[in-house]
């Protein structure tokens, strides 16, 4: 066994466990008669991210050596969709999920500011490619906009940001889809 094999073993294992949590516990979130859209949106978008960041993890599978810190911050990806899944997902039916939405946005948001900073310093470790780099646009981009809905506290703010976040997750899956031709747009940028 190789140590990418050994080390997207103990990804998929957290990117399982997320989602089993979620699929368990997703019916009422769609089927409540106080469902809301823009949480229904949310959940939707963390099992898209789920699909994508378990195939972006092939983009690894060259690094050939691993320290505790870069196998730390790669589990932190799935990690972070694991916390951000049991925020959004509760294990019983709640009576109001706009109101549950909205107790829970501030963690919710952190949770996605973590995830989109993650891929920076492992990149940097694993590629030397600089903090400051084009590569990283969509993730300032993503990051500013969660550290908006973090000190926004409205709807429209949240009802903005989901449409964009989905769009985005959506755009990556498409960008990222080849992994030879994603290899070579990083290899251009960066000289892999």
């Amino acid at each position: 066994m190789t140590l990418f094999e050994y080390i997207s073993i103990a990804t998929s294992l957290i990117l399982s466990f997320s989602l089993a949590r979620t699929l368990t516990n997703i019916a009422p979130i769609f089927t409540s008669e106080h469902r809301y859209w823009v949480h229904s949106t949310w959940v939707l978008g963390l099992l898209i991210s789920h699909a994508g960041l378990f195939w972006q993890i092939w983009l690894y599978q060259g690094v050939e050596v691993w320290t505790l810190l870069e196998f730390v911050l790669l589990l932190m990806g799935p990690i972070m969709l694991l916390i951000g899944a049991s925020l959004l997902v509760p294990v019983a039916p709640v009576p109001d999920y706009r109101v549950y939405f909205e107790s829970k946005r501030g963690p919710f948001y952190s949770v996605l500011i973590v995830l989109h900073v993650q891929p920076i310093p492992l990149a940097y470790l694993l590629f030397d490619i600089p903090f400051i780099h084009p590569l990283f646009l969509s993730n300032l981009i993503f990051v500013s906009a969660a550290v908006v809905g973090l000190v926004g506290r409205k709807r429209s703010i949240d009802m903005v940001l989901v449409c964009f976040w989905i769009l985005g997750v959506i755009a990556g899956l498409f960008v990222t889809n080849d992994h030879e031709v994603t290899r070579a747009l990083m290899e251009s940028l960066i000289g892999l």
